[in-house]
Formats: C-alpha cells, structure tokens, sequence
C-alpha cells in the first residue's frame, strides 16, 4: 500500500480521456488525440508533485470498444469458472488466454484493479447506449470507487441532466463536470475534493495539491498581467525620432517602427502562450496562422482596426491637427501632411500641445512619431482577449484561439490614466530610439505593476474582456 493515490483515467474510444490527462498535468503533447477509435494503445501514466514530492499518479487507460461484447464474453468466463464477478475480471485480465479479441481492453482491467479510484469519463454530448450501461455495469463490477468526469459540457449538443441520471441509477451520485477544452478552475478543484472523498485516506496529498493549484493559478493570473502590462508600456511610450519635411525618412522610420511594434507584440503572445504552457500553434492572430515566426494580419490595417470597433478617424484627425499645430508653431519647418499620412497607417506624430518639451527638437528639425491611439487600443484589446482566451482553455484543446471582435467599451476606463504616464516617458520604452534594452526605472515598475492590476481584474478566464473604447462624447479614453 502506498501514500500515492493511483488515478485510472477510463471510459469509452473518443471520450477525451487523453484530453483530461493533457488538462490536469498541463501537457498538451501528452498521448496522442486522434478522432479516430482506440488511439490510446497502451497505458500511460503521469505523476503530479508538489515542492519536488509526487501526490499523485495518473494512468492513462485504452478506451472500451466494444463494452457489450466485453461483458458479455467475461459473463460466460464467470458461468464456466465458477467464481465471482471480481476474480472473474482479475483473471480476465492477467491472462492473455483468456482474452480473446478484446487484449486492449483488458489493458483498461488490469490497471483497473491496481488503481485506487477510477475517473469515467463522459462525453457529455452523447446519448446514453447500450455500449454505455454495459460497460458502467462492467466497471461497477470491479470494486473501485467511481467518479464519472462529464466533459464537452461547454456545447449546446451536452446532455449533463441525462448523464447524472444514468449514474444515479447505478449508484454513482459523486459526478463531477470537467470540460477539458474550456477550462474553469473551480471545476478541477472539485474533482480532486471528491477524489479524497472517495478515498479519504489521500486526503493529505490531495489537500496539498489542490493549495499548489490554488497558488499556482494566482502566479499564473499575475506573470500574464505582468505580459501585458509590459507590452502596453512599452508601445504606449515608444517613439522614433526623425527629420522633420524628409518624407523619405519619415517613410523609412515607419516602417522600421511598425515592424518593431509587431514583433513585440508577437514577442508578448509568445511569452503568454509560454506561461500557459500552450505553444505556438495554439493561437491565430485574427483570421490568418503564424508566416515565418510573425503575425500575418497587419496590427496597423485598417480593417483589423475595424474588426476590434476601433475607428480610425480620430487619429486621422489626431494626426492633422498635430501636423498643422507643429507647422503653426515652428514657422512651417516641419511638414504637416506627413503627420496626417503617418496617422493613416497607425503611427503620428506628436502635437506640440501634447508634448511642449519637444518644440525645441522640432524647431532644430525634427519630429517624433509615436503608435497611433486606435493602434495602441487595437493591441490592448488583442492581448486581453488573448490572455483571458488562455486562462479559459484546457491542455486538452485542439482549435486554435482565434481573436474575436471586443464590446463593452469603456469597461476599462481605468486604464487610461496609466496608459497616459506611459506617453509622456518615452525612455521606458525598449522601442524608443537608442534604447538598448528594458529601461530600469522605479516610476516605470510602478506603473507596470498598476497596469497589470487592472488587467488581472479585467481579464476574464474563458471569455472576452472589454477594449479599450471611446468615452463620452466620442472621445478616446486614453487620450
């Protein structure tokens, strides 16, 4: 006997038992998922530890494929032995004799019998068969406790109220739903409370593990916030400098900025799906996959501005009205239509009503551009939705996150005074001219930390958080 419970993973082809045992050790490559029967050949097993001490083992088990005639083959081994139903099953399992056709699932019996609690999985969107009755009352047979685990609950087709039914009529009433795909936290903690409840003597280590977890899960909320919030930091301060009325280097010094701009976002959704440990794979940027380790939809498009209800009038305006400002104030020595060209593709340049310590490098001939407000607010909202996408999505999962369009806006109006400290300090911008790395500044780890407060309590596990919108009266919130 030993102080580590032993968790055999069971059920019907196709259940997502694999899927679960990606879930519950947060390793997406674990087996193989295949939509074709029986992909899972041979038992596989898992051990979950806590500060360098293993507190459970999971046993990843064949599924059942012909639970009707398994039971009725071991049925005539009971009527000819004469024994009963549990040594009937033992040797069934331990003697490749008498096993006939079905090898694989006596793989399934034999860990069975050498576990200490069974987890059943379900897929709740199946109707209850014949194929499932016989093989609940086949495992009912084996004197294990039972916890059936209802998962693909988060579709319409799922028949929860139906499958508690059905354990209930054979005596199974601790069911617990666990969809492997859209993850919820609350749910894996009550499958590993009713675990130690049906085998109390593992309340100690499966105490300890559900605390790891629970701990584990607050780091995980705050390291994504920290992604974020960084990432807002740095390209809300960023700017590049370059001389004012040369359109050429107004030219070249956008597109060296924008394609800084998507490489770190790029960087930050790795970082995310790093934390997560999700890989790359796991997530399409608007409707297009990955090309050569960067985004293929354009983050200063303006159509992927329109897909997040990001309008880009207000900075085409924005980006005038600096230009013209700048012209008024220096006597024309920079060039106003440039700002508003610069607008058009998410960048501007900055007005001098905003920014009044720069007039005097404007007057010498030369000008600042930043990302534009529409941009910034398209990138925020991106990496929200993708760090409430990631806390909402189980190991199991095999679609890729896609980015949805964001309502509610203003939900996040908090953020728009920290995101304003963030422009007026260019130099804490690793994106900013001459930067040659994360800049240390306490003002600037404070206002991280800030940020990221507001991202943890915005961002909500499985669902899509609010934008960044406009206020009242149509004016942009992070101005």
């Amino acid at each position: 006997m030993t102080d580590i419970p032993a968790i055999a993973v069971i059920g019907h082809t196709n259940t997502g038992k694999t899927s679960l045992m990606r879930t519950l050790t947060r390793q997406r490559d674990f087996g193989r998922i295949s939509a074709r029967p029986a992909t899972t050949r041979h038992v596989e097993v898992a051990e979950l530890s806590v500060a360098g001490r293993t507190v459970l083992r999971l046993y990843d088990t064949p599924g059942f494929e012909d639970s009707t005639g398994l039971l009725a083959h071991i049925e005539r081994l009971r009527a000819a032995r004469g024994d009963d139903w549990i040594e009937t099953i033992q040797a069934f399992a331990r003697t490749p004799a008498l096993q006939a056709s079905f090898g694989q699932e006596a793989k399934a019996l034999n860990q069975i019998l050498s576990s200490d609690v069974l987890l059943y999985v379900v897929d709740a969107r199946d109707s209850v068969r014949a194929k499932h009755r016989d093989e609940l009352e086949l495992i009912g047979r084996c004197a294990r406790p039972v916890l059936p685990v209802l998962n693909f609950l988060a579709t319409g087709a799922a028949q929860e109220a139906t499958w508690r039914d059905q354990m209930a009529r054979v005596n199974m009433h601790a069911v617990v739903a666990f969809d492997t795909v859209v993850y919820r936290e609350g749910d894996e903690l009550t499958l590993y409370a009713k675990i130690a409840t049906l085998a109390d003597r593992f309340a100690g280590p499966l105490g300890a593990l559900m605390t790891e977890l629970t701990a584990a899960r607050a780091a995980l909320k705050r390291a994504a916030a920290l992604i974020v919030a960084e990432l807002i930091v740095d390209v809300a301060a960023a700017r590049r400098r370059y001389p004012a009325d040369d359109k050429e280097a107004e030219a070249e010094t956008a597109t060296a900025f924008k394609d800084a701009v998507r490489r770190r976002e790029h960087d930050a959704a790795d970082a995310l799906l790093r934390v997560h440990r999700f890989a790359e794979d796991d997530y399409i940027a608007g409707e297009l996959p990955f090309a050569h380790g960067a985004w293929q939809e354009d983050l200063f498009d303006a159509s992927a501005l329109q897909r997040f209800a990001v309008e880009t009038t207000t900075a085409l305006a924005a980006g005038a009205t600096a230009g013209l400002a700048i012209d008024l104030m220096t006597g024309g020595l920079t060039l106003g239509t440039a700002a508003l060209a610069g607008a058009s593709v998410g960048l501007v340049v900055d007005s001098v009503h905003r920014y009044r310590g720069r007039l005097v490098a404007m007057i010498r001939g030369t000008a600042d551009m930043s990302v534009a407000e529409p941009t910034l607010r398209h990138l925020i909202s991106r990496a929200l939705a993708l760090a409430g996408a990631l806390l909402g999505r189980g190991h199991g999962a095999q679609a890729p996150i896609h980015d949805e369009p964001l309502d509610d806006a203003g939900r996040l109006d908090r953020l728009a005074p920290l995101v304003k400290q963030a422009r007026r300090n260019p130099r804490w911008s690793m994106l900013t001219d001459g930067a040659a790395g994360p800049p240390a500044s306490a003002r600037r780890t404070a206002l991280v930390q800030k940020i990221a407060e507001v991202v943890e309590g915005a961002v909500a596990p499985g669902g899509i958080p609010s934008p960044i919108g406009s206020g009242q009266g149509g004016r942009s919130v992070l101005r």
